[in-house]
């Protein structure tokens, strides 16, 4: 899909995100942050990486990503929401951020915690290789470090470098 580009979020975009995130189309499938966690998350510079996605040079979503390289795992995809659903424009978003991860980053794996019964999402993370992921329990510790275990009823699924 072409116009679909990725940007540093600015606090400016603070009322688009939460708009999309606590719309009740959302509400069931994304986690939910206050204004200040967001502007956090956008001013801090270390570890935490918070995206607008554009499509056609207009805001479309958002990603949320943590910096897990010092424990050895990687990106961690926190958060991923597009505003119209079943276009292309998440799964093209992570697959930039993902091609940017290993070129630019030089990270490992890009992973994420997604919930059993969101199939949808499942099959947009297996369209662009992600597989299950269940880490031994040594493992595992590095892949906490980030502070999200996947949780009951979640499961990882990690895309390697290749």
């Amino acid at each position: 899909m072409q116009g679909v580009t990725l940007r540093p979020s600015r606090p400016a975009d603070l009322a688009f995100i939460t708009g999309l995130e606590r719309d009740p189309e959302n509400r069931d499938f994304i986690g939910q942050w206050s204004d200040a966690e967001h502007l956090a998350a956008i001013a801090r510079e270390n570890r935490r990486e918070h995206w607008i996605i554009e499509h056609d040079g207009l805001p479309a979503g958002y990603l949320i990503a943590y910096d897990c390289r010092e424990a050895g795992a990687g990106f961690h995809v926190k958060r991923l929401l597009v505003e119209e659903k079943n276009r292309g424009i998440g799964r093209e978003a992570l697959g930039l951020f993902d091609a940017r991860a290993f070129a630019v980053e030089g990270v490992s794996c890009v992973w994420l915690n997604v919930r059993d019964w969101n199939t949808r999402a499942q099959k947009v993370y297996a369209k662009l290789g992600y597989a299950r992921f269940d880490p031994g329990p040594e493992e595992a510790a590095r892949y906490n470090a980030s502070g999200e275990a996947p949780g009951e009823g979640a499961f990882r699924m990690r895309l390697a470098k290749r």
